[in-house]
């Protein structure tokens, strides 16, 4: 089995069963680095670590070369980057990000294209929506008329917040009422919506 094809399955297990990356080494005792380094640049696991990752799926080695090389029609699997939007104080928006993660998600998202994008979930304002980890997929077109969870960036910081529209406003609003809700002009240079959100992988809670 070449590297492209292991690593393609490990991915699509961790999006099966709604774990990530830091869980596998938490299991298998591999550093997070190496993992991803090797993933990245395509190179095989060593055979012990193959067997260790196998097995922290609850599989034989047998099991897992049989393991289908395509995902089931019904999901799609794309990259979770390591740019992480607060619900709570505000994260910075760097030019790059490294992928970080992939997680599956239904196909009608498919009709967004290219123009999706999944990130982490930072801070706990959004909950008992959005919790801390969580993976939140959204689209990048804007506002889209009407109110709902949105990802924002705000005076430079990006966020994920639901928004309601007022006349000449921006309800900023954080689902946790221990937070104070924000209001901003409409047309504030200060505010820009990136998308909404269309989907959420919540995080294992264990």
């Amino acid at each position: 089995m070449d590297a492209e094809i292991f690593w393609k399955k490990v991915k699509m297990l961790l999006s099966e069963r709604g774990v990530n990356q830091d869980w596998l080494c938490e299991q298998t005792g591999i550093i997070i680095g190496t993992l991803r380094n090797k993933i990245s640049l395509g190179r095989l696991p060593t055979f012990d670590e193959a067997l260790k990752i196998v097995e922290a799926f609850g599989m034989t080695m047998e099991e897992f070369k049989a393991y289908p090389d395509v995902p089931a029609k019904d999901v799609i699997t794309i990259p979770v980057y390591e740019q992480a939007l607060s619900a709570g104080r505000g994260q910075e928006l760097p030019d790059t990000a490294e992928i970080m993660d992939w997680v599956a998600i239904p196909s009608h998202l498919k009709k967004y294209s290219s123009n999706i994008s999944a990130s982490y979930v930072r801070g706990d304002s959004m909950e008992p929506t959005l919790f801390d980890d969580d993976v939140i997929i959204y689209d990048r077109f804007g506002y889209d008329g009407t109110d709902g969870i949105y990802v924002i960036n705000y005076k430079g910081a990006g966020y994920v917040k639901r928004l309601q529209r007022g006349s000449n406003f921006v309800r900023i609003i954080s689902d946790n009422k221990k937070y104070a809700e924000m209001t901003e002009s409409a047309e504030s240079e200060d505010f820009r919506v990136v998308g909404k959100v269309r989907y959420v992988v919540h995080k294992v809670q264990g």
